[in-house]
């Protein structure tokens, strides 16, 4: 990963605990989907299969979502504290 971007300045790497809120997004989004999903799933099909199609999405989404809720918590801070030029 880049320390800073070329275009603009903004620095990537910031303090310890700087992500955090990026995995609670990650955390947030990815709960979210799974009950989106699980709860149709669960009237129509039956608990065997609910599981055996299900039980890796808890373990799968968050390391999918990982780079792109980093992604989403940099851009929300660059909006709320833009890089100022000098």
């Amino acid at each position: 990963m880049y320390e800073r971007c070329p275009h603009c300045g903004f620095v990537y790497e910031r303090e310890e605990g700087y992500f955090s809120s990026a995995m609670a997004i990650n955390l947030i989004i990815s709960e979210l989907l799974i009950a989106a999903f699980t709860v149709p799933l669960a009237a129509t099909i039956p608990l065997t299969q609910l599981l055996i199609w299900g039980a890796p999405a808890p373990f799968l989404l968050p390391i999918l979502f990982y780079h792109h809720s980093r992604g989403l918590w940099m851009s929300m801070d660059h909006l709320l504290n833009p890089v100022l030029r000098r």
